[in-house]
Formats: structure tokens, sequence, C-alpha cells
């Protein structure tokens, strides 16, 4: 807490939220966010790790103040100032600028104590009244309280939405309405604070704020996208081949919108080095960076063109957009549905190993043979020697699926459910929201198993144990008119294309891991090849032998000799220009750990 204003990245820990990088800073954890105030008993210490404090790099802070602060007479506002870099850097542009700071820069914090500690420290320095710093949660503020700026700067909190609760959320979503911004329940609470911060901005005036990657990427976040296109001129996305943030998990871009109320002009992106190029773009880039690509806005806002697409390489990007355009390329989301595996609310109590089993006398028709773990799965196909495998190896592999509320249960059964009572399993939240909460709903055999959590590539593997997964991988059901059953779809699953798919339609988590929601994994594309149903069983068996080889690359090889070069026609040089871009990606996304 004691940080002086403008130092580097710190982090105190917030107590399981994670919390949006910038500006020192600090926002509401489960309890907060139903209330919006903290607990007057908390120590400071205490608040720190309930809340978690950021210090924003000063060169984020003075580029994005000096982007969006343009003449003596702009007004300006951090609506969550935190640490209070962004307001300093604010009152010292307009300072630079010939205007005056005291009147002009604005801010609200929700904290009372780092309120009172930073606004005595800018009025000392700029003369700052705490008429001009307001105490309050952003959401509960106004126009009428605030005013309209020419600029608003700084960085959103981020809650997720399972953090995300209560009061709080209701009024931040009813804040986004007012905008005309139907948001999900599953938004975090960085959309709607963004949303609501563009009220405050006048006609003509600016945003530039950090946000978390999410919002190029995450579905929740395209009516934000939307929002953003529709309300000013020209968006520019900046991304940064190297973390701005790197003790912080999730990942960050910076977000500079001008115009507000003019003609839409576009989207625009540019991806920089490091915080350090921020320098290089120099003060009279400022007002319009240039040498930006432009961004299909439609395409953007629908989630049909990512933003990661455009770090591809040229000839390579040219190359997937032709097969993803040209017929050549399929969604894996055409071919099977992707979803997730069941909820149990209690994995470990739900899942017996053997000698758990004899322990407690579970008869066999109260089991179901389950798989729980990605690192089961090798090959194309998990087959039933798989399965006792992973048992030799000491996996709990069998669910106790107890399929509504049964009156006469064993009583080995019925001694086993008031050991989980007793554990306190009942009162999990998802065993205490269904009835009886010990019968685990929505079970079912899936063709095939996806992994969602990859350090290098996802698996796709056929289900021939014919057992059931939990929600620690994603399940397919094959769609009956594809044509395709599920050995041919993991052989389709092997080319450089969908590698280099993989990398476009799934986001990077902290440590370099690859996540896949199942609507990001349906976007995946797989060839459209002409290669048969028989060639590509025939295929798949042989891929199978080299994959649980460890042989990957040779079976990536002979996957796209079958499936793009013999099957859609492409050459080997243009293999090798998708599998220099997966690699380029996949090494963008390590370096990032």
């Amino acid at each position: 807490m004691g940080t002086r204003l403008g130092a580097g990245v710190r982090l105190v820990i917030a107590s399981g939220a994670l919390i949006m990088a910038g500006t020192g800073r600090r926002y509401m954890g489960a309890s907060v966010a139903a209330t919006g105030t903290l607990p007057e008993i908390l120590t400071p210490a205490e608040k720190a790790k309930c809340l978690g404090v950021f210090y924003t790099d000063a060169r984020v802070a003075d580029f994005l103040v000096g982007w969006a602060v343009r003449t003596a007479q702009d007004t300006a506002l951090d609506p969550s100032f935190g640490g209070g870099a962004f307001l300093r850097a604010a009152c010292e542009r307009i300072n630079a600028l010939g205007g005056d700071p005291a009147s002009q820069v604005l801010g609200v914090e929700i904290d009372p104590d780092v309120h009172r500690r930073v606004s005595a420290e800018l009025a000392s320095a700029f003369g700052l009244t705490n008429g001009h710093l307001i105490l309050s949660d952003f959401f509960g503020t106004d126009v009428e309280t605030v005013g309209c700026v020419d600029a608003v700067v700084g960085n959103p909190p981020f809650v997720r939405y399972h953090r995300f609760t209560g009061e709080s959320r209701a009024i931040a979503l009813r804040k986004a309405a007012e905008q005309k911004v139907r948001l999900s329940r599953l938004t975090s609470s960085w959309a709607p604070f963004l949303v609501h911060s563009c009220s405050m901005i006048r006609r003509g005036g600016r945003l530039a704020m950090v946000v978390p990657m999410e919002i190029a990427y995450a579905s929740y976040a395209r009516p934000v996208l939307d929002y953003l296109a529709r309300s000013f001129a020209r968006v520019t996305f900046l991304t940064f081949r190297k973390k701005l943030f790197p003790d912080l998990s999730e990942d960050t871009l910076l977000l500079l919108a001008e115009g507000r109320g003019e003609s839409p002009r576009g989207f625009f992106w540019r991806d920089l080095a490091d915080a350090e190029a921020l320098r290089s773009l120099g003060a009279a880039d400022r007002p319009r960076l240039r040498a930006l690509d432009r961004l299909d806005v439609q395409g953007f806002c629908q989630g049909s063109q990512r933003l990661m697409e455009c770090w591809v390489p040229k000839k390579a990007r040219d190359l997937y957009r032709s097969l993803r355009q040209g017929g050549l390329a399929t969604r894996l989301g055409d071919i099977a549905q992707v979803g997730i595996g069941y909820v149990t609310g209690a994995n470990e109590f739900f899942h017996l190993s053997h000698g758990e089993i004899a322990r407690w006398g579970i008869p066999d028709d109260l089991l179901q043979p389950a798989v729980r773990r990605g690192r089961s799965l090798s090959g194309l196909r998990f087959t039933r020697e798989d399965w006792h495998s992973a048992i030799r190896a000491g996996e709990a592999a069998f669910l106790l699926l107890i399929e509504g509320r049964k009156t006469e249960l064993p009583a080995g059964v019925r001694q086993y459910l008031v050991h989980g009572e007793e554990q306190g399993v009942h009162k999990t939240f998802k065993c205490r929201t269904r009835s009886p909460w010990y019968s685990v709903p929505h079970v079912f055999v899936p063709d095939a198993f996806l992994t969602y959590m990859s350090g290098v590539f996802p698996r796709l593997v056929a289900n021939d144990a014919r057992v059931v997964a939990p929600n620690s991988l994603h399940v397919l059901r094959m769609r009956p008119l594809s044509g395709f059953s599920s050995h041919a779809l993991a052989a389709l699953w092997q080319t450089a294309l969908t590698g280099l798919s993989v990398e476009i339609e799934g986001h990077s988590l902290g440590g370099g891991m690859l996540k896949m929601e199942p609507t990001e994994a349906e976007n995946v594309l797989v060839p459209a090849t002409r290669v048969g149903q028989s060639e590509l069983i025939s295929l798949a068996r042989e891929l199978d032998i080299l994959v649980r080889g460890g042989q990957e690359s040779a079976a990536q090889a002979l996957a796209d000799k079958a499936l793009l070069v013999d099957g859609l026609g492409l050459g080997p040089s243009d293999c090798g220009l998708l599998r220099d871009a997966t690699r380029l990606l996949r090494q963008r996304r390590y370096s990032r750990a």
C-alpha cells in the first residue's frame, strides 16, 4: 500500500478474486460486490488481501493520458482511480498544456482509505479538492454527479462473473442497459464498467483504458464491441508480444476509442513489442496512430474474426482465410456438438476407486465407468484397455450414479451417503441446489472427448470404451447428418490446419496454457477433405499408433499429406506455412507464461 505512485506493477493477492491490473487497482471481492463497501473491521492488510492492489507502469498511464488529453481545455476522469497513477499523469499532462488540473481532473474511488491518501497527495501536488475526487462505487454515480468529460482514462475492475454477484451486479447490468447494452449474467465486471464510463464522455471525446484480452474473444463481450462500434468514430486495439503485467495471469490490451457520437470509421489494431514501445510511437502519433491494420468490424463483433488471427504472418493468414472461405475447411461444430461433461459438485466424493467400492459395498448397477482427466487419454481413441490402465494407476474411474430418488438403497450406499453428509458434500453449491443431492444429472456416454486445457495441443479422442466424463473434459456428440464417425473426426483433427485454428480460436491463460470453451472449440477448422470415410478410419488407426508412440510430428506430417496435400490439393509449402504460423502463436503463448 505504501508503494509510490507510478511505480512498477505490484500485486497484493486478492483473496480468490482475479482483479484487473492498472492504476493501483483494487476492487471488490464477493462480499464487497454485494454491498459496494468494505467492512469497517478489516485491517489494511486484510483489505489488501480481499481487494488486491496493482500499480500501473508509468509508461502505460503516460501513454493513455497523452493520447486522450489533447488540449489545455480538456477534462479527464478516472472512474476508479486506486493508487492515482492516471490522475497524476492527467494532472501533469494538463499542466504541460497550460490548463488547470484542479478544475479539469476528476476521479471516483470506492475504498475510503485509498481515497483519503491519494486525495491528500493530489491536493498537495496539484490542488485537487474532494469535490473533484468522489468517494463512491462508480456504478452509484451518473452524469448528474460527475458531469461529462472529454476523456475517460484508467482501467475497469476485473471481477469474474461467479464473484460479481448480488445487488452490485444488478446495478451494473442496469447501467449498461441504460446505454442499450444487454449483458448476460456471465459477464465479468469490466464490461458494464466500461459501458458506464462511456456514458460520461461528451460528443467528440475519447476513451483510453487497459482492458482484459477477453474483449477480443469472450462471447459475453460482443455487445460491448458492438456498442463501441456504434458509439465512436474510431476504435483501436493495441496488443503486446510481452505482457504488460507479467505478474498477472490475466492478459490485457489497450483500448483507444475516439470521436464519441461521430460517424463510425472502423476498428483498427497494432501489435507492439512491449510497454517500452509505447514511447516510440511519439507524441505526433498519439492523436491518430498510424500504420494500423484494419479489422472487419462486423466479423469482430460477431466473433467470426479473431484478433489472434492478426498475429499470423500475412501469407499464412491469407492461406488460412482462403481455406475457411473457399469451402475447403469446415467447423468442428458442423460435425459434432461440443459441451461440458456432467457436474457432480464434489468429484472426489462421486468418483470411486476399486478399493472404495469394495470398502462400502457399492453395487455395480449404481456405478458408471468414467474417465476424469485428460492425462488418461492417449492416441486417437480411448479403449477399454486404456480405462483399465487408468484403474491400475489408481484412478477413481467409477461414477456413483443414482438416478432420481431411490427409497431402497443398499446399506453400504446409505452409509456412504451419510459419510458424504458428515463431510458436508450435500452443502456444496451444486449438491444443495438439486434433489436429491446425490443424484448427478446430465450423465451420458459421448462419442468423443476433447481436452480443454492444453500445454501444446488439445487431444480429440474417440470414446471406444463407452465411458462417461465430468466437466474436466469436453464431450462430443457426432451430428448424424455430418457423415463422419468419431474415428474419422479424430483423424481430421491432426492436421496443421487444425493446429493453427486451435491457437486462433482458443485463448491463453497464465502459465502459457491454452483453454478452449465449447463455443471456441466448435469454431475450430478441420479439412473438408475428399478422402472417404473408410480411408479416414484406416488413417486414424495409423495415426493412433504414431501418437501413442510419442511421434506427434510424424503423425501430423502423415495427416497433412493425406488430408491437405492429397485431399485438398495444397502444396507441401502451404502445409509448412500453417505449421510455422502455429509455432509462432504457440511460442507467443509460452513466452507470456
